[in-house]
């Protein structure tokens, strides 16, 4: 807690970029170097004017590093560990989750206080403008622009820190010197806080919806922001105290979600809020209107961009694969987050959720033939029993030839492949060769299935899949996130803006208050503008595929990359027919299928869509609002799937629990894939070391309370007692 404690006393010292902003309409946060300045600055407008614009470098840090995805996307539905293990600990609900400092898988693990320890050092700068900027700024004319940033960025950092942590500490005045005594405020006088600040944010932030696409905090983010607090206070994580606010709260959800829906109108392709990224700042995902707020860049130089960590984390391993290697568009393999086979692969319409096909990444192409002697001079045996040279077989490497392949045959499309066609090693080395690609007619090296039979007949019985669930690798993998415009070889991170909030999730916002009121119908109905953009258009090939990955082809640092750079691992073209039918059919066919819109229904009770009702029937819900608000969840995983928002839903819908079931890792006593089986395909048993199984309902739906700051504070001018701070910690957690 040393470090929060000093930073409450902040003053601006010698090195820091001073960002100067005249007005919201002017050319975005233009950076001026100041060699030194000093507390004296804030007593001055431009000095806490410098300070609120310096507040917009806090949004970059949900993107910028480790802490970001163990807080927000491990253990829940969504994902699970993947091959690397670095952060397990915040998916596994293991006995290393605790307020002491986490025990260190390497150099990446994630202490406790990181997420903590960042958000009070904005709240403090934070509080800085709020309390002196009445009287500092009363003479100019951007007063409720700084003010208006300062109150924003104070109730958006409280909102995430009682959405982790419940009651929390809330210091709403500067502090000079060094101050030890605080309390935990409860989450009733915290959401109070909250809603009263970004109301006033509210109220002073510009109304200009077009300044958030230059990365500009607007009233509609306030609106957005205060939509989300008013339902998360009136959330099921509330319900000891919430009775009295929650029916005001669901009104004011409405409210304010219909304000930013009117201001932010969905963009027309769901492609173009991720996958059609072709350049920095320019490009349709990155000023398209859906977006309410977004950490950006503040300079066209690369070297000032701030980093995206998600271009690295969601990545599955497929260096090595046969005939290919690491590159730019294929992104480096942290390999952190492995996307959960009984939950995203089972909720979505495949055949009709054009969704699926533009999030996730099922196909990469050989890169790694033509120019590497080696690989290029092996021979390979194909399905029909002839021998190729892969240098002859595959005469380039610019993304020509389907090499790696997930496919998604869900039983009911009865697309099946055998044991002897597709990969079952966690790290493919031998090539497949047993079916052709229909769209260059040749043999694809790598395929990996979701359900692998022993016989492709009538007869055939699932025997395993290559998608298992302990921490391996192979996963199709979210794409949301890749980035081939970077201006260096194997990179961790990417300079993509990251976006924390768009239009699409106050449709969710709105809708589930309608049926929190009993309005079940009326709240699912209104979520039939995004499953409209969900649906393929007429004309729409279904197996067109993008991903921020092929910027690469017009990526302006090319002819300076070495090493990784040779040529391309994306494929431009899904698995949608191998997983749907179709592949082994004519052109004509798949022209046919391309040619017809596809149709998503709306969602009801009275027609519950396949793919919900399998998730209510392993949950187990009966009742309608149970039913509905588990349809709404699923809804927003399959528009929103890994958009860092995941674990905070389901642990303030009292969900979470109930959802580990599709996440092994945090679940079981003993791993299952979803075949139903406990060992590999090889009949080798899953690793009994990689899972938790011990979520605590009573423990696990807040945070511990870092043990830094409980052994920093005092109690009348005296460190705490240990039972001084069992009672300051969150239920659970105590040494």
């Amino acid at each position: 807690m040393k470090n929060i404690i000093r930073t409450f006393s902040f003053a601006l010292t010698a090195g820091v970029l001073a960002l100067s902003l005249s007005s919201c309409g002017e050319k975005f946060l233009e950076e001026v170097k100041r060699d030194s300045m000093s507390i004296d600055y804030l007593k001055q407008p431009e000095g806490l004017q410098t300070m609120a614009n310096s507040l917009y470098s806090e949004f970059n840090y949900f993107f910028s590093n480790e802490s970001s995805y163990a807080y927000t996307n491990y253990g829940t539905d969504e994902f699970m560990v993947a091959g690397d293990n670095s952060n397990g600990m915040w998916n596994d609900y293991d006995a290393r989750l605790g307020s002491i400092v986490t025990p260190t898988v390497n150099s990446n693990t994630q202490s406790i206080t990181t997420f903590w320890d960042t958000l009070y050092q904005w709240i403090a700068r934070a509080n800085v403008i709020i309390n002196t900027g009445d009287e500092v700024l009363k003479n100019v004319s951007y007063k409720d622009e700084v003010m208006g940033t300062a109150y924003f960025v104070r109730g958006f950092n409280y909102l995430f820190l009682t959405m982790q942590w419940g009651a929390i500490p809330l210091i709403t005045e500067p502090i000079n010197g060094v101050q030890r005594e605080f309390t935990r405020q409860s989450p009733e006088l915290v959401y109070e806080t909250i809603i009263s600040d970004l109301e006033k944010a509210y109220n002073m932030l510009p109304s200009d919806a077009k300044l958030a696409t230059k990365n500009y905090l607007t009233k509609y983010a306030a609106a957005h922001y205060l939509a989300k607090a008013h339902l998360w206070r009136a959330s099921e994580i509330n319900d000891s105290w919430n009775s009295a606010k929650k029916s005001s709260d669901l009104e004011a959800v409405i409210r304010y979600a219909d304000v930013v829906i009117n201001a932010h109108p969905l963009t027309a392709n769901y492609e173009d809020l991720f996958g059609n990224f072709t350049a920095y700042d320019t490009g349709i995902t990155e000023t398209n209107t859906e977006i309410v707020l977004a950490a950006g860049n503040t300079d066209s130089d690369v070297n000032y961009r701030k980093s995206h960590w998600g271009l690295a984390l969601f990545t599955a391993w497929y260096q090595s694969f046969p005939l290919m290697k690491r590159d730019v568009a294929g992104a480096r393999e942290y390999q952190r987050m492995k996307t959960t086979p009984s939950y995203a692969y089972m909720i979505y319409d495949l055949q009709n959720d054009s969704r699926f096909w533009k999030s996730f990444k099922t196909t990469y192409a050989v890169n790694d033939c033509f120019t590497n002697a080696k690989k290029g001079a092996t021979t390979y045996t194909c399905g029909d029993g002839s021998t190729i040279t892969a240098k002859d077989y595959f005469p380039n490497d610019d993304a020509t030839y389907l090499s790696a392949m997930y496919i998604i045959n869900r039983t009911e499309y009865g697309q099946k492949f055998t044991k002897a066609e597709v990969n079952t090693a966690k790290a493919p080395a031998g090539a497949s060769m047993t079916r052709k690609d229909y769209y260059t007619g040749k043999y694809i090296p790598t395929i990996m299935a979701l359900y692998i039979y022993d016989t492709d007949d009538s007869a055939g019985k699932v025997v395993g899949t290559s998608m298992q669930p302990d921490y391996e690798t192979l996963h199709a993998p979210l794409s949301k996130y890749l980035d081939g415009a970077v201006n260096a070889n194997n990179r961790g991170d990417g300079f993509r803006d990251g976006i924390l909030a768009r239009s699409a999730e106050d449709y969710f916002f709105k809708a589930e208050a309608l049926i929190r009121q009993n309005k079940i119908e009326e709240g699912l109905k209104a979520l039939d503008d995004l499953r409209k953009r969900a649906q393929y258009k007429a004309g729409e090939a279904r197996d067109n595929y993008v991903d921020g990955g092929q910027a690469y082809a017009w990526n302006t640092y090319k002819p300076n990359l070495k090493g990784f750079t040779a040529n391309s691992a994306f494929y431009p073209r899904n698995s949608y027919f191998y997983s749907i039918g179709g592949w082994d059919q004519s052109d004509a066919y798949r022209a046919s299928v391309n040619a017809q819109p596809s149709t998503l229904p709306t969602l009801s009770l009275s027609a519950i869509p396949a793919e919900d009702q399998y998730v209510i029937n392993k949950l187990g819900y009966t009742s309608d609002y149970d039913k509905a608000l588990c349809i709404l969840l699923n809804e927003k995983s399959r528009e929103m799937y890994g958009e860092f928002i995941r674990w905070m839903d389901l642990a303030r819908t009292k969900t979470l629990e109930k959802r580990l079931v599709f996440n092994d890792q945090a679940y079981a006593s003993k791993l299952t894939d979803i075949t139903g089986h406990t060992a590999d395909v090889n009949g080798k048993d899953y690793a009994s070391s990689q899972f938790g199984g011990s979520f605590n309902a009573n423990k696990h739906y807040y945070r511990p309370i870092p043990q830094t700051f409980l052994d920093n504070i005092t109690k009348d001018g005296k460190a705490l007692t240990a039972d001084e701070k069992a009672a300051m910690q969150n239920p659970g957690y105590s040494k």
